[in-house]
Parts: structure tokens; C-alpha cells; sequence
């Protein structure tokens, strides 16, 4: 029987529950609670100064402790009083996944753990990032809105053939970085791929464009003014190192700006050099609508069509009369007006009308590509039987003024006034669908569960989160729980906690954060012991072998 706790995921719609996991409690190490801990005490000691004034508030409100690492059922329950949701995923999900979820109230929590010697940063997503990060403003009701705003808009962003050739090489660099058995040449070979991915990139897509306004924002967002900014991104959130560096004057604040934030590029592997600062989350949710107006899904048209062909990827072709058409754009006509006149859609197809997919058209019979014309809005209204006298006297007359023929096979009434016709053609079979004008231009399908589900192969199975227990940490794991027994129960001896150092000393030599532990126990209770003086200067030793160190090191004795 499995250990792992999984969220209840009722309601939620199936084809997202394909990448819902189990977190099993189990596969945290006493190295990994203890990285938690350390994180959280040092982040609140900072953050109740530097963030956003609901944080502390936020991490209590969201079910967050300080002393281990949360379970996302709890903190689903303690969001269920805000209206929100929390499931548990495995690392990296697609960003259109995440959004949808993010659309729906509900946060994916990553249940992986950032490994010790990761603690300032990770690429990854982690526990980490997703709780401590991003739960915590949740609790601010504008932050919820903008949130909630972001997801639905985010959730028709076209996504192109490059965002996901980059998203794909963004999750190779970041499992192969947490993989605890990953190699130094397997991690600069996964970085060399990233960059020149990276630098394939032309004109960005609506998805990058929103996915560089949620990097300026939710995740390294500032907010306030520019002469007293406070952190609510949870990107900073998260991380000891850049919440600590994002106040200092090295790094540029600049007020908010739509045009600023989806203009600047950024990069995952680098602390940012500049960051934007936003009076109000209402701000952000007026730049967002802005935003919004000009996207392919409130376009329409013409506009709409050239970005999806711009992208190569899946979108939905919305019409006047309710039907949805998904594919990959190849081609579309206008007429002198600049009207649609017709369209071409290929690859993956779908066919659904007001999001629900029309099973019985029969998807094995359609071509690659299929031609679909625009018609009259006189011709829409048309009974069959004028429909068919039409096709035999010549055809029916398209937008561009070209006709169509060919003998109706069946007729698939959606409505009174919403049809399908499959027209035999050359000894194929079309489908024709009686509409005058593409209203609206989509990402991804119009029936995303029948999508996913007919399209399984292309969804990533998800498994039980990863332990970043080692057979080379086991023995170091065994020293950290003993102190945390010793400092939960509070009745550690001197010989014990010697006895602890001495084989700590044996094992990792180059350990830093249990001996911080372990001198937190002595200065609560022996603070004048000859071991205490002991470990704080072999802190200090490695403090100043280790830049990377000194800064943790130094933190972390500020607030034992």
C-alpha cells in the first residue's frame, strides 16, 4: 500500500489529473526538513522587514510551518477558505497545464525538495518555491484577483513550437541539477543544450510575452514604490540569496510598466539585475486586461489567424456559431474588406461546438489538412434541402466568392441553427461548417479533457516525488534526525551532543548546516561549552573556504 498522502481532486477536471501526484511524506531525509527549516526561519527573519505586509499572515493562512515541510493536503484545506485549491504535482508540469490549474483556483504545489547544497536557489520547482513562495500573498485579496485574472487570460495564450522546444530544455537542466546522482559533465552538457536553445528564439509569442510579465511579477515582483519596494514575487519569497541581494542598490528598481516587464527578457541561470516595482496589484490586473485586448483570443479575424500561423502549434479556431476548429493554422484568405474568407488547418485536429468536442464526426476519416471556407451569413441560415439544390446546381458560394461542391453524405445538427455537413469531394470526406466569421483564436483545444484523453501519448505520466536520500548521505541523514530529536524534546546532554559532533566531524567535515543545528542547541543550553567555541569556528573556517557559504553561514548564525 502506498505511504503518499494525495490530494482530493474532486471536481477537477480528468485530463488535469493526469499530472496530479502522490507526496509521500517518507521520501523527505531529516537533511531535507532541516533545509526547510533553515530556510523558513531565516526567510521570516528577513522577510517580516522586506515583504509584502501579509506574508507572515499568509504563511499561517495557507497552512505553512516553520519546523517541516508542509503536506499539500493541509494546505489545500486551509486554502479551501480562500477559495482556492492546492494539489500536489512532480517538478515541472507544461505551462499551459499549470495555468489551466492556475485558472481553476488552484495552486500546483512541487513536492520535490531542493537538495542542501541548492539551498540558495534552485531552477527547479520545488516545495520550497511553490509553498512558501507562492501560498503566502494568496491571502491578499488583489493578489488573488490578478492570479485568478492571469490564469484565464494565460489559458488562451497561443503557445509556439519553440516555447516548447525551450520549455522542454529548461526541464532537462533543472532535473538533471536536482538529480542527486546526476554527474558534473551530464549537468554542463543538459546548460549547454539550454543556451543554444535559448538562442534560437525570434518574434515571442503571446505565451512567452505572459510568461516574461509573470516572471516580473508573481515570481520577482516588487510592490510599493521604487524608494521603499517589498517582495511579494515567489521567486524572492523563496530564495535566501536573491530575497537578501533584490534590496540592495546593485539591483535597479523600476516602476511597473506592461510595455517594460513584456519587453525584458530574462534568465533562469542569473540573479536579475533589475526588477520591476508595482503601486498595487490592481495595477498589474489593468495591464493584464491590457494585454489581453490585443491577444489572438479577443482579436479574431485576420489578426488572430496570423499569429497562430506565426506560432506552428496547436490552437482553436472559433466561429460565429458556436463550433471550435483545432489544429495547426497553415494557411488563411481574406477578401478585399480584409474579412476571413477561409482557413486551413492541419495536424492534430479537433472538432467541438461551445468546448464540448462532436464525437461522432469521426476524426479517422478527416485529411491532414483540411480547407475550411466561410460563407454568407444568407447561407447559414439555408434548410438542407436548399443546401443540397445549391450543391447540385453548382455549388455554394464562399466569403471570396469561390464555390462549394460535392454531395452531402450526413448532416450533424448541432442546434437549430448550428450544423456540420461531411461533404464527399473528390472521394474524400469534408467537413462544412455553415459559419461566417472567426470570432476568436485560441490556444490549445476547444474540449480540452476529449483532446488529452484521445491524444494520451503526449501527456507525461507522473510519478511519486523523488528522495534526495542517498546511500552517501544515509549515515550524515541518521546525525540530523538525532538532533532534531534532541531539539524537539529538548533533553540532549553535553556527552550526546559531543558524541554527535565528534562523528560529524568523521563524516562530513564539510557539512555546515548540522553543526549550525548542533550550536544551536549549545548556545540555548551551553552556550560558554569549549564545543560550541568549536563549531562556530569550524563555521567559520568553511565560511571563508566557500563564498557560496559565507553568506548561509553568516544568516544563519544571526538568528540562533
Amino acid at each position: 500500500m502506498s505511504s503518499g498522502i494525495k490530494t482530493p481532486i474532486e471536481h477537477i477536471p480528468e485530463h488535469l489529473q493526469e499530472y496530479i501526484t502522490e507526496q509521500d511524506p517518507s521520501l523527505y531525509s531529516p537533511i531535507d526538513h532541516a533545509t526547510w527549516r533553515y530556510i523558513m526561519r531565516v526567510s521570516k527573519a528577513f522577510l517580516s522587514k522586506h515583504a509584502h505586509p501579509l506574508y507572515l499572515h499568509g504563511l499561517e493562512a495557507t497552512g505553512i510551518s516553520t519546523e517541516r515541510i508542509p503536506l499539500v493536503s493541509e494546505m489545500d484545506a486551509a486554502l479551501r477558505k480562500l477559495g482556492w485549491r492546492a494539489v500536489a504535482i512532480n517538478g515541472f508540469i507544461p505551462p499551459a497545464i499549470f495555468l489551466e490549474f492556475q485558472s481553476l483556483r488552484i495552486l500546483a504545489i512541487a513536492c520535490d525538495i531542493r537538495k542542501l547544497e541548492n539551498l540558495g536557489y534552485t531552477p527547479s520547482p520545488d516545495i520550497v518555491h511553490e509553498a512558501a513562495g507562492h501560498a503566502p500573498i494568496v491571502a491578499d485579496p488583489g493578489y488573488r484577483a490578478y492570479l485568478e485574472a492571469y490564469g484565464e487570460v494565460a489559458r488562451n495564450a497561443i503557445i509556439s513550437k519553440f516555447d516548447l522546444d525551450l520549455y522542454a530544455a529548461i526541464f532537462r537542466l533543472s532535473e538533471i541539477k536536482e538529480d542527486p546522482k546526476s554527474t558534473p559533465e551530464a549537468i554542463a552538457d543538459a546548460q549547454k543544450n539550454f543556451e543554444f536553445v535559448a538562442s534560437l528564439e525570434t518574434d515571442p509569442s503571446e505565451v512567452a510575452l505572459l510568461t516574461r510579465m509573470a516572471w516580473w511579477t508573481t515570481e520577482y515582483g516588487l510592490i510599493g514604490s521604487v524608494e521603499k519596494p517589498l517582495i511579494y514575487g515567489a521567486g524572492l519569497l523563496s530564495s535566501v540569496s536573491e530575497s537578501y541581494d533584490c534590496v540592495r542598490p546593485s539591483v535597479k528598481k523600476i516602476p511597473f510598466s506592461l510595455k517594460a516587464t513584456i519587453e525584458t527578457s530574462y534568465d533562469i541561470t542569473r540573479p536579475q539585475p533589475q526588477l520591476f516595482v508595482a503601486k498595487d496589484f490592481d495595477e498589474l490586473t489593468t495591464a493584464l486586461n491590457d494585454f489581453a485586448n490585443g491577444m489572438a483570443f479577443r482579436l479574431g479575424g485576420a489578426k488572430g489567424l496570423k499569429i497562430a500561423k506565426t506560432a506552428q502549434n496547436t490552437v482553436t479556431v472559433a466561429l460565429d456559431n458556436g463550433v471550435q476548429l483545432t489544429g495547426t493554422v497553415l494557411q488563411y484568405e481574406v477578401n478585399q474588406q480584409g474579412e476571413v474568407c477561409s482557413f486551413t488547418l492541419g495536424r492534430s485536429k479537433q472538432i467541438s461546438y461551445r468546448d464540448v468536442a462532436v464525437e461522432s464526426l469521426g476524426y479517422q476519416q478527416l485529411s491532414d489538412e483540411i480547407i475550411f471556407p466561410l460563407f454568407d451569413r444568407s447561407i447559414t441560415t439555408t434548410t438542407l434541402p436548399q443546401l443540397e439544390e445549391k450543391l447540385n446546381a453548382g455549388g455554394i458560394p464562399t466569403l471570396n466568392g469561390t464555390l462549394v461542391q460535392g454531395h452531402i453524405q450526413r448532416e450533424i445538427k448541432l442546434s437549430d441553427s448550428t450544423r456540420i455537413l461531411l461533404v464527399e469531394l473528390n472521394a474524400k470526406i469534408t467537413p462544412v461548417v455553415l459559419a461566417s466569421k472567426v470570432v476568436s483564436v485560441f490556444g490549445g483545444a476547444g474540449d480540452r479533457k476529449e483532446f488529452a484523453l484521445r491524444n494520451s501519448n503526449l501527456v507525461k505520466k507522473v510519478s511519486s516525488h523523488q528522495s534526495n536520500l542517498t546511500t552517501n548521505n544515509t549515515e550524515l541523514s541518521q546525525l540530523y534526525q538525532k538532533v532534531r530529536l534532541f531539539r524537539d524534546s529538548q533533553s540532549a546532554t553535553v556527552e550526546e551532543l559531543k558524541t554527535i559532533t565528534q562523528e560529524l566531524d568523521r563524516i562530513a567535515p564539510t557539512d555546515w548546516l548540522l553543526r549550525l543545528e548542533i550550536l544551536e542547541l549549545y548556545k540555548k543550553h551551553l552556550p560558554e561549552h569549549d564545543v560550541a567555541t568549536q563549531l562556530h569556528n569550524q563555521l567559520m573556517a568553511l565560511a571563508q573556504k566557500d563564498t557560496h557559504l559565507l553568506d548561509l553561514i553568516h544568516r544563519g548564525l544571526e538568528i540562533i
